[in-house]
């Protein structure tokens, strides 16, 4: 994988006329889908670093589309645990647990969702280490309008496509 990463890297430095700028070569590794799939490596590194740049295009979108909410990823993906958890009150040892992404952010993430009142934080009363989070309405609100937003903007490829996509991604 690195060996790719560097090959692509280099190969954008080349074309740039040895011209180095750090920000284009990340933005490029990640947004220039056909030079990766022009890069003479294997196949099966071509379709991991293809992936990689479809999710990142895939978040962008997200990012976009929520923005105007004044959610960020995190925000929403706590929204979205906290609105479909059947117990209701959760740890936050479990939100953390049940990101799909590694997130620093959790903290911050639920003080600025409690600001703005979408959710309640409470500590446990025998042990102040414990902080308990609740969604409100207003929070399951704005998970519903925001995933509104989201459903049917990400991708556009037919359903026997994404179908078809869904069963090679399974088996990686």
């Amino acid at each position: 994988m690195l060996f790719v990463i560097l090959k692509i890297k280099t190969l954008i430095l080349t074309s740039r006329e040895g011209i180095f700028d750090p920000f284009i070569v990340e933005y490029r590794t990640m947004a220039d889908k056909k030079k990766i799939y022009n890069l003479p490596v294997p196949e099966q590194d071509k379709a991991a670093f293809l992936i990689l740049c479809a999710a990142q295009e895939i978040q962008n979108r997200i990012g976009n589309l929520i923005r105007k909410d004044d959610l960020s990823m995190t925000q929403l993906t706590i929204l979205h645990i906290l609105d479909v958890i059947p117990q209701g009150k959760v740890q936050v040892k479990t939100i953390r647990e049940l990101m799909v992404e590694d997130s620093p952010n959790v903290s911050r993430a639920l003080n600025k969702l409690a600001a703005k009142k979408l959710i309640t934080k409470e500590r446990d009363t025998k042990d102040q280490r414990v902080v308990y989070v609740t969604i409100n309405q207003s929070g399951r609100d704005l998970h519903h309008v925001s995933d509104a937003k989201i459903a049917g903007n990400l991708i556009n490829i037919s359903e026997k496509d994404a179908a078809a996509l869904n069963k090679i991604i399974m088996k990686t």
